[in-house]
């Protein structure tokens, strides 16, 4: 085993074939020629790798130190996934190494299975479908190379050039639907990169993302129509708009008449609204030939929502993304009596997201038909999973918590009867104490014959995930016994991951069932990680592995784009990434993000405090709390906090609590908690009582309560839910000088 400058890249077939730990594998895999599509296919299947390798081996020991990396000072050694510690993993197979091959590999395998699908609209009654509408991966690819043939020739016809000229980026501003997804697959088609905006950032980051790139064509939802129509004196480079949705032929004379607030953009070129029908049309008529993409060439600019400055465009290749899927089916395991089924998957975090978008990848490269919310509105998510019955489904950790609470109000509603709720806690203690314990799938009679049928199967039925097999969770902290909770509720593994839009999502993620639960796992075979000691901070990476994580590897972001000087303070020369997350690796290589680098400040009797430390704890420990913003003052000596409670689940037990508020619901809660001290004095000794990890004068100690008031819209957080530090002080500059005001409410008090 060697240290490698991180560029000496294999496939997963060259891991399977000269690896002699996957040697059953290679022995199942050699009735077919090598690399053919027999071959590919048999390997696709027989995944994850894990099991073809001793997996309780695999769980003491998931990453692994390279031999000879742990001699830079400053530094841990470099970690591995112990599945593949001598080389990094860039794709299945060079074949498949760009999203484009992988989706027309599935294509090839799977062409008439469900592959994206909606709710329709009865004829007549106007009333939604209870069942799930797809067309195939056959019919699918149809219309993307339709719709991108159709982008080609709108485009190239105004700039009066040759249709294969694909110099430009496609732009994208709508929610999570078909047409999204279409629309990506259009651009794979003819190697055009393409962007998308964010609905719930504004008018300006929209305008700074269109300009920057220069893009030509939007393609959007009919809602963000108008938005952009009002934008448009200030896009100097649009000239298409694309609307997803149907137009009659008046609404489009309007748009393209009297509705346009100018006929042409600076170049000179026409400004038009189509519909996306009419695009295919024209393609279809056009037919100009697809343009395969390379694996070095551009397949997004994912612009980051990051927490302070403008937006940065991190720019991802086709070799990121097969990087990224390879990662995902390596490790996903689909349960033996499903395989070969028509497996499904609700596409519900943001596509504008890295993290979806990895999803997306993985299940269209496998087959799996990909559902949509029939409007975008969390508030239908349960509604349409129960139609859908996806087969695994990735979310964040508020929606873990909102399910939480809903089974929780449920088993102790007065609808129940009094042995009814004993017999659930029973079962729910029992499962929880079991995962504590042993870990791992629960095979007994009793979970299948009797917990299953009593209450198991009822709770997954309520959610639409009878089907499940594992859910994934990401993008922030989440509490462990939320995590326990839910897996003991679902009987149904859950995998934590961690990555960031500059590694194309998640480069790491937890096993299912794992005892030990609440780590993000082990790297993944295309990553390997580093920590830098940060002795400002308190983390010694040589001695304690706590510090800066830093990462290569095939799924590392090539750099941000037309920002050059950022990406130099990022990337460096031998391809390390720094996150700028503090992350800790335990004696299972498994990683656990803990802090953020730099973000720290002084209190008045000279202790520094990192307070996203501070708030991963509080929201990793109390389920209770879905957002907090620390804050503190270097003329303070305590620290104080804007706290956002899950009030599905936290209202029932503050009535416990405190009698007194019985009958307060919603708003009316929260003004009474804010305006009694007392009342609050009881949620702080609850949140560190709760809380272990946190020195004295790490705790809270008073409180700001709200519903959620950390909002995207007022730009106080950002969508992946990273508080925005300064602008959320100054939204609540009053609130937090009225606490300070008021003092600690517990320091006279042991903390």
């Amino acid at each position: 085993m060697s240290v490698n400058t991180g560029d000496e890249y294999i496939s997963l077939v060259d891991l399977v074939e000269t690896d002699m730990r996957f040697r059953t594998l290679k022995e199942e895999l050699a009735q077919y020629e090598p690399n053919s599509t027999e071959y590919l296919a048999g390997l696709m299947k027989a995944m994850p790798l894990t099991q073809h390798t001793n997996y309780r081996q695999f769980l003491k020991q998931q990453g692994v130190p390279v031999p000879g990396s742990e001699l830079k000072p400053g530094f841990s050694p470099m970690y591995r996934s112990s599945l593949s510690p001598d080389h990094l993993v860039s794709s299945i197979h060079p074949q498949l190494a760009t999203f484009f091959g992988l989706f027309e590999f599935a294509v090839q395998r799977f062409p008439q299975n469900d592959c994206l699908g909606q709710r329709v609209r009865l004829d007549g009654s106007g009333k939604l479908s209870q069942h799930y509408v797809f067309e195939s991966y056959q019919e699918i690819q149809k219309r993307s190379r339709n719709l991108g043939s159709g982008v080609m020739t709108l485009v190239n016809l105004k700039r009066q050039r040759k249709f294969h000229f694909n110099d430009f980026i496609v732009s994208f501003l709508s929610s999570n639907r078909k047409e999204w997804i279409i629309a990506d697959l259009a651009c794979q088609s003819y190697s055009l990169a393409n962007t998308a905006l964010y609905e719930t950032l504004g008018i300006d980051t929209s305008q700074y993302i269109l300009n920057i790139t220069e893009s030509p064509v939007l393609i959007l939802s009919k809602v963000n129509l108008y938005k952009v129509l009002e934008m448009l004196p200030h896009l100097g480079h649009l000239s298409t708009l694309i609307c997803m949705d149907e137009l009659s032929s008046n609404e489009l004379s309007q748009l393209n008449g009297p509705l346009l607030p100018r006929r042409t953009n600076e170049h000179g070129e026409r400004i038009s609204v189509l519909t996306f029908r009419q695009v295919e049309e024209i393609g279809a008529s056009n037919n100009v030939p697809i343009i395969p993409p390379k694996p070095d060439s551009l397949y997004t600019i994912s612009f980051t929502s990051g927490t302070t400055g403008t937006p940065k465009g991190v720019l991802i290749n086709h070799s990121h993304i097969a990087a990224g899927i390879t990662f995902a089916m390596s490790l996903f395991r689909i349960p033996p009596h499903k395989r070969g089924q028509q497996l499904h998957d609700m596409c519900f975090l943001p596509l504008a997201h890295i993290f979806e978008r990895q999803i997306a990848g993985y299940t269209l490269s496998a087959g799996v038909g990909l559902g949509f919310l029939h409007k975008a509105d969390p508030a239908v998510l349960v509604e349409d999973l129960k139609l859908l019955k996806p087969d695994f489904f990735s979310l964040v950790p508020r929606v873990l918590t909102k399910f939480e609470a809903g089974i929780k109000n449920t088993l102790r509603g007065d609808s129940t009867s009094f042995l009814a709720k004993n017999v659930a806690r029973n079962i729910l203690d029992q499962k929880q104490a079991r995962f504590q314990n042993r870990g791992g799938p629960d095979h007994s009679i009793i979970n299948s014959v009797v917990f299953h049928r009593i209450l198991i199967d009822k709770i997954r039925e309520s959610l639409g995930l009878v089907n499940a097999s594992f859910l994934i969770t990401g993008s922030a902290p989440i509490a462990n016994d939320t995590l326990l909770f839910m897996k003991s509720a679902l009987d149904c593994g859950i995998r934590q991951g961690y990555g960031l839009t500059e590694t194309f999502a998640g480069i790491c993620i937890s096993e299912a069932h794992e005892r030990d639960f609440g780590t993000c796992g082990s790297m993944a075979i295309t990553t390997e990680c580093r920590l830098r000691s940060i002795p400002e901070m308190g983390y010694d990476a040589e001695r304690d592995l706590k510090g800066e994580v830093q990462l290569r590897g095939p799924q590392i972001f090539s750099g941000y784009y037309k920002n050059p000087e950022e990406t130099r303070k990022v990337l460096s020369k031998d391809g390390w990434f720094s996150t700028g997350d503090v992350g800790y690796i335990d004696a299972k290589g498994r990683l656990t993000i803990i802090d953020r680098v730099k973000n720290f400040f002084k209190l008045a009797q000279g202790e520094y405090i990192a307070p996203e430390k501070i708030e991963n704890l509080y929201l990793s420990s109390c389920p209770y709390i879905s957002q907090i913003m620390i804050h503190g003052d270097s003329l303070k000596t305590f620290l104080v906090a804007v706290v956002g409670f899950d009030f599905d689940s936290f209202t029932s037990v503050l009535h416990q609590w405190i009698p007194s508020l019985k009958g307060l619901h919603g708003n009316d809660l929260v003004q009474a908690l804010n305006q009694n001290r007392e009342y609050r004095k009881e949620i702080v000794k609850m949140m560190n009582g709760q809380t272990t990890g946190l020195q004295g004068f790490e705790k809270v100690n008073n409180i700001f309560v709200g519903i959620e008031p950390l909002k995207v819209a007022e730009d106080t957080i950002t969508p992946t839910f990273k508080v925005k530090r300064a602008k959320a002080t100054k939204r609540f500059q009053e609130e937090l000088g009225v606490l300070y005001e008021e003092g600690s409410l517990i320091k006279a008090e042991k903390l």
